[in-house]
């Protein structure tokens, strides 16, 4: 039977009809009506707020009994289809407890509205939810037909299960952290449609400052529905895109270790020779386990594909966890406290392998070269037309990957549920998650390389309101010097400090340029990329008027509690000439000196100008790398990250090769596809591709040699190197 049948009686689908129910179901409305922020319910593809209860006025009045009517007609004819077609062969119990949990939708959905409204009181044949004629023909055919077969089974153990998980989870004993915030959260909870976006998915990660979580065991309930809800019912799907995931990740893992066994070179054969002589101590313990699971996890006979007993993917997570637990051993910490003397040879030779394998975590990991070919498969229908424009092809085969990832529902939601079921959402420390590192391309301008590197939040989070760094990012700074060469790192962190959610990791990354020992090796800057002034929303939503629009960006920019910050260093070198400066020759080059500009054209000149300052602020650090980083280096910083590679070709007026392509592919899917099983969502690529789109077209328009000029007699004279100008060249090639 398929799930997304249709009926005649209605332009609902099932599985419409249960998120409704679920939604009707999950109101607080007591709660909701106290809270500051409204909350709208989708009925029927239509938003009607129930904090202000629009819905239950008098012109809606109809309306809305005619949607719940529509929902419990929905489901009368799939459970009519269902016990047709399957119910005499029915011996699953996992589809007896998805009916049994629809029966359930329906009855508190029908509660809930009798409950909080007068709805139905108004009407002479209706007194209640229950009296409807739908709503007792669809309970009638479930106690006739099905429900002697339903019983207490799967779901309501695994949610019993999931919610002890909890409770056991609040008796450990707190982690000590080093950033601590005063937030109040006490009425935050996650809803079904917060996890279907996936936009805040570390929430089932952290705790409240009292301990509790940010999910109860209702939304478990309809996380497994919705999960589930295909299975249940015998959904044939077409065949999914990423049903060989756990291979590329195998791949993937195999080339990493590859690549980090490599980057030690003869360190590699210094420390075995130096374990074997003296193996006591934990230190020696731990590092030589991590060292023997890099290597299997390097070996092609652990692949997945040969079916071994461990895979390499397997083996490479047994050495993080035994690195993880090298950088935390009391051993460790002595000896980065009181660095060992030359003459300990052994102790010298661990913190140096440790400190290389943490800058090779960072800088050397592989695994790009074994998901070209993936994504050229996924998109190998997409045809090239070569007139088209790079934004034309980069949005029809986004379009492309829209249509195959629908045949992999859910994902993200699938990926939550295992880690609850595997008790593995005890804190958000995306290193620690397999979230790691790689890095993508590099910049080159006047015989200076800088790589830019994918890097989540280097934070690890058990509280909502404590926070501290990474000891992996610790270790990846404190091998900067080494072989008495300087290396510096520029973390330029997208994360919202304006929002509670936020604000802490934000707090402790800037933390890092006030550290006397680590200031040299890392920058910290942060720019706003979810304020109401990023998205121009009220109060900002009418500023049409160009140079009220550059008023309140200047003043957005140049203040810290915006959700800006940057170092002494920085605020000296861009304000105010440089900040004014870029304003005014944006305003002049990309849209023609307008008195006025659409809402669209303001976020596209946001966009513009955050290109540009990026560039400036490489220029300014002087860093042999550099992150855009956000809380998990996906949507956010690779958006960013696709416009900085598009624009400085399109601004340079260079050919973008068939690698470039490669690159952008990487950028844009594959850190979004192996980590959260999706694409990058459509807020964030709609930005981006509106930018691209805007400046392209500009291009065209003046031809791109005469566009290069002017770009570089307007914006060349801000710079002092020729970074405007750099050549970009692919991590893989």
């Amino acid at each position: 039977m398929v799930t997304n049948k249709k009926t005649k009686e209605s332009v609902l689908t099932i599985i419409e009809a249960v998120e409704t129910l679920s939604s009707i179901a999950d109101m607080d409305f007591e709660r909701d009506m106290a809270a500051t922020e409204e909350h709208d319910l989708v009925v029927q593809k239509k938003e009607v707020s129930y904090r202000k209860v629009h819905w239950l006025s008098e012109s809606d009045r109809e309306e809305t009994l005619g949607v719940v009517k529509e929902t419990f007609i929905v489901v009368l004819n799939y459970l009519k289809n269902f016990y047709r077609d399957e119910y005499n062969q029915l011996t699953d119990e996992g589809t007896i407890e998805g009916i049994k949990t629809i029966m359930v939708l329906v009855g508190e959905a029908a509660k809930k509205l009798d409950k909080f409204t007068s709805l139905f009181y108004r009407t002479k044949r209706v007194k209640s939810v229950t009296q409807c004629e739908e709503y007792q023909d669809l309970q009638k055919f479930y106690q006739s037909r099905i429900s002697h077969k339903v019983d207490e089974g799967l779901m309501g153990k695994w949610i019993l299960g999931m919610t002890k998980k909890v409770e056991e989870e609040d008796e450990q004993p707190l982690v000590k952290l080093r950033a601590k915030v005063h937030l109040k959260t006490q009425y935050v909870f996650v809803d079904l449609e917060t996890v279907k976006k996936d936009s805040e998915y570390e929430l089932f990660y952290l705790r409240k400052e009292d301990g509790s979580r940010f999910f109860n065991p209702r939304l478990l309930r309809n996380m497994k529905l919705e999960s589930d809800f295909g299975n249940y019912f015998g959904e044939k799907a077409k065949k999914d895109p990423l049903s060989d995931l756990d291979l590329w990740k195998d791949k993937c893992a195999r080339a990493t270790a590859i690549g980090l066994i490599r980057s030690l070179g003869t360190r590699r054969e210094r420390f075995f020779h130096e374990t074997a002589r003296f193996r006591r101590g934990e230190l020696a313990g731990l590092m030589n386990s991590a060292m023997m699971a890099l290597l299997m996890s390097s070996h092609r006979e652990n692949n997945l594909k040969h079916s071994p007993v461990k895979s390499c993917y397997e083996y490479f997570c047994d050495f993080q966890d035994f690195l993880w637990e090298a950088l935390h051993s009391r051993e460790y910490e002595k000896h980065v406290v009181y660095p060992p003397r030359s003459s300990n040879r052994m102790a010298n030779t661990l913190i140096d392998t440790i400190h290389t394998l943490c800058r090779g975590m960072f800088i050397h990991l592989r695994g790009y070269e074994e998901m070209v070919p993936v994504v050229q498969e996924l998109l190998k229908e997409e045809k090239i037309d070569e007139y088209m424009d790079l934004w034309e092809i980069i949005n029809n085969e986004y379009k492309t990957m829209v249509k195959k990832i629908k045949l992999h529902p859910n994902g993200p939601l699938i990926i939550l549920l295992n880690q609850l079921e595997n008790s593995q959402c005890k804190y958000f420390a995306p290193l620690k998650q397999n979230n790691l590192p790689v890095p993508q391309y590099s910049l080159f301008f006047q015989d200076k390389k800088v790589s830019n590197i994918r890097m989540p939040s280097p934070t690890s989070q058990e509280f909502i309101n404590k926070v501290y760094i990474d000891e992996l990012f610790y270790g990846f700074l404190r091998a900067c010097e080494k072989d008495h060469i300087l290396r510096k790192h520029l973390l330029i962190n997208l994360q919202d400090k304006t929002s509670w959610r936020e604000i802490g990791r934000c707090q402790v990354l800037e933390g890092l340029s006030n550290i006397s020992k680590l200031k040299k090796h890392v920058g910290v800057v942060t720019l706003a990329t979810d304020t109401e002034f990023y998205h121009q929303l009220t109060p900002y939503h009418d500023d049409n008027d160009v140079r009220t629009f550059q008023q309140h960006f200047l003043d957005q920019i140049s203040d810290e509690g915006s959700g800006y910050y940057f170092p002494e260093q920085f605020m000296k070198e861009l304000f105010p000439n440089f900040a004014e400066q870029l304003m005014d020759g944006i305003h002049r080059i990309f849209f023609a000196d307008k008195k006025k500009l659409t809402r669209n054209e303001r976020l596209n000149y946001i966009e513009i100008y955050y290109f540009f300052l990026i560039l400036k602020l490489i220029e300014i650090a002087k860093p042999d790398s550099y992150s855009l980083t956000c809380k998990d280096g996906i949507d956010i910083g690779g958006s960013l990250n696709i416009i900085l590679y598009t624009m400085l070709h399109l601004l340079n007026d260079s050919e973008v090769s068939a690698r470039d392509f490669d690159c952008l592919h990487y950028l844009l899917y594959i850190p979004a596809l192996m980590n959260r099983e999706r694409l990058m969502v459509s807020d964030r690529f709609n930005r981006a591709i509106s930018v691209i789109r805007a400046v392209e077209e500009l291009r065209n328009e003046f031809g791109s040699k005469n566009f290069a000029l002017i770009v570089e007699e307007a914006f060349g004279p801000l710079y002092e190197t020729k970074i405007l100008h750099s050549q970009l060249v692919p991590y893989h090639s």
